[in-house]
């Protein structure tokens, strides 16, 4: 039963893709606080946000509209789906379906575990001292494990579910990872930080009002900017969840 729901669930839902938007830039007119005349682009300093009127001769910051033109410039930016994500909208619920990457234990594994395994098949043919065979052999059987599993990798999924109620995350095969699910009514933002343990990889973390405040959670990790951010923009466009700036992510 479950895998015919699943059949008709691909047969009905329908694929989108990435979408051109139009060049939406927006500006701001700057007008004299004191008098109201419009001020003109030779009196105002951009570097030092300041302004002054040729009119009535007031200086003023202009540090506030500045921050509305990048506001609205952010709000407004759009990315577009890159490769190896898919988007499906069924009913009233968002399917995004993510390639996995190599990470983790995964890569120090297929990287180090073939060294150790050809420098202990050396040592075991070329040392004088006698040295048991079960250790070439355990470690070869090893690598080739993680090797056949770094090539399957193509086949692994990270599945993410959004509709009114939930948001539920799984990987299949799930490489140890637990499946989460979160009360989208409960999901306050989105924003990503950079990954402190490999490089030029981004983590996308949730701020959740839960019962007794604010708490952080890690979402996933994802191997490019562009991707990280394509699943927050998508996964709060969904959610009507207006992006803003959070201290936490240093970006």
């Amino acid at each position: 039963m479950h895998k015919q729901k699943e059949k008709y669930k691909l047969s009905e839902r329908l694929e989108l893709g990435g979408l051109n938007v139009e060049d939406t830039r927006k500006f701001e007119n700057i007008n004299c606080p004191s008098c109201s005349s419009e001020i003109l682009s030779a009196d105002i300093s951009l570097q030092n946000s300041m302004a002054k009127c040729s009119n009535c001769n007031a200086i003023f910051s202009i540090e506030n509209e500045i921050e509305k033109v990048k506001s609205k410039e952010e709000v407004k930016q759009q990315f577009l789906r890159p490769e190896g994500i898919d988007l499906f909208h069924y009913k009233d619920e968002l399917d995004i379906t993510l390639d996995q990457h190599i990470q983790g234990l995964d890569l120090w594994a297929i990287s180090l575990i073939p060294i150790f395994a050809l420098g202990a098949i050396m040592i075991f043919f070329m040392s004088d001292k006698p040295m048991s065979p079960y250790i070439p052999i355990t470690l070869t059987m090893i690598s080739l494990y993680y090797i056949y599993k770094g090539l399957s990798y193509s086949k692994y999924k990270t599945y993410i579910e959004v509709n009114q109620k939930f948001l539920n995350i799984k990987h299949r095969p799930n490489n140890l990872k637990k499946d989460k699910s979160f009360a989208a009514d409960e999901i306050d933002q989105l924003y990503l930080k950079p990954s402190t343990e490999m490089p030029g990889h981004f983590v996308i973390h949730m701020i959740i009002n839960g019962v007794e405040g604010q708490r952080h959670e890690k979402l996933m990790k994802v191997n490019s900017l562009s991707k990280a951010k394509f699943l927050e923009q998508e996964i709060e466009k969904y959610l009507n969840i207006m992006d803003r700036k959070v201290p936490e992510s240093g970006m």
